[in-house]
């Protein structure tokens, strides 16, 4: 099968962080050892001027780390600012180049145009579409009559060879190509991957964990609501919505865990599930002593929507957090209720003025006679004053 040889070639090639961060260190060796033989000459280094040469020398590691690792943009720009200026005010100070400023200026164009050019030609395409052939492969197999014994070929298992050895970026796709599967003998891998080193791994495992759903995902995805990644825990809590009713007694019960986190990430699950029962518990949360879970749940609020809510938001509009009031602002007007209306005034004279703002629109949207009065009888008094 021509997918499979290939990715059966990818999975061949994998294993190469070592040699990457090797190619890597060698370019920075040789570097800086050109800065040092430049720094010894006078005027030129092989005819060319310093200040033509350097720190031009450096772009070349920063290049091959952004292309490499294309994700790691928060590392790579802390890399380029922290080696232009030591680089630049170190020349400086030794007398290699004249003017500093010209010199960040120079680099720092030279940077940006080369580390998009980069960024640009990383193609991740090519792994995406090896999975996606085997994929549909898969799924093709599996809609015809009489192969039920052939469900499971070795397709899979080089897919989770991707996910147990390959490096992120391979990881990341052979992940969510696992949860395009629904394969239920994936389940094991991806609860191993939600311990993967990369965020990214974590969270695409969730999510397949969630789309395979079933008993055996469940226990895992909550575990994962404690992971210290922000969008890994938002991976689990999406993952847990995909299971919809079947995780709400686990999700509710989850409102009382100890850490917040996993109170948070409930919440979210259960506000994109969006069933009515879990109300109660998404009021319960609404005064969390977490400003993040207060957070959360008032956006559920907001979204299921119902009667009920507005006692909560009520409470809400005067939390202490100004990103609870912010979103109890915005439930309301979500509400499209006249009972909201007061609450939304009180709102108009918050001392937050980003508070201030989504109260008007949330009037805006709610659109009644009523709102629409609220807001110039606001408008009179502001002129008045």
């Amino acid at each position: 099968m021509e997918g499979t040889g290939r990715l059966g070639h990818l999975v061949a090639g994998l294993g190469d962080q070592a040699l990457k961060l090797t190619v890597i260190g060698v370019f920075s060796v040789i570097a800086l050892a050109v800065t040092l033989i430049a720094f010894l000459s006078e005027e030129s280094f092989f005819g060319i001027e310093n200040i033509l040469l350097l720190p031009h020398l450096y772009l070349i590691p920063i290049i091959l780390f952004a292309f490499w690792y294309p994700k790691r943009g928060l590392q790579i720009t802390i890399i380029i600012i922290v080696t232009l200026v030591v680089l630049t005010l170190a020349f400086h100070y030794w007398g290699m180049i004249r003017d500093p400023l010209f010199m960040l200026l120079n680099s720092g164009v030279d940077l940006m145009i080369v580390f998009a050019l980069a960024l640009y030609a990383k193609d991740r395409d090519l792994v995406e579409r090896v999975l996606r052939e085997i994929v549909g492969q898969y799924r093709e197999r599996r809609s015809r009559p009489g192969k039920a014994g052939d469900l499971f070929s070795h397709d899979v298992s080089e897919i989770v060879q991707a996910l147990q050895a390959g490096d992120e970026d391979d990881r990341e796709e052979a992940a969510r190509a696992l949860g395009e599967l629904r394969d239920p003998e994936a389940v094991v891998p991806l609860t191993a991957a939600l311990g993967d080193q990369s965020r990214y791994v974590r969270r695409e495992a969730a999510k397949a964990l969630g789309a395979i759903g079933g008993d055996r995902s469940l226990s895992p995805l909550m575990r994962a609501l404690r992971d210290e990644d922000r969008s890994a825990r938002e991976g689990a809590a999406e993952g847990l919505a995909m299971m919809g009713e079947k995780a709400i007694p686990s999700l509710t019960r989850a409102i009382d865990d100890p850490d917040w986190h996993v109170r948070m990430g409930a919440v979210v699950a259960l506000r994109i599930i969006g069933d009515r029962t879990a109300m109660p518990v998404i009021i319960r949360a609404a005064g969390d002593e977490s400003r993040f879970v207060r957070r959360e749940a008032i956006k559920a609020l907001g979204r299921i929507g119902g009667t009920e809510v507005l006692r909560p938001l009520a409470t809400a509009i005067t939390d202490e957090d100004a990103g609870v009031r912010l979103r109890a602002a915005g439930a309301l007007g979500r509400t499209g209720m006249d009972g909201a209306i007061p609450l939304l005034e009180s709102a108009l004279e918050d001392r937050d003025s980003s508070v201030r703002i989504r109260a008007v629109q949330a009037l805006e949207e709610i659109g009644t006679p009523a709102a629409r009065a609220a807001l110039e009888q606001h408008g009179e008094q502001a002129g008045k004053t």
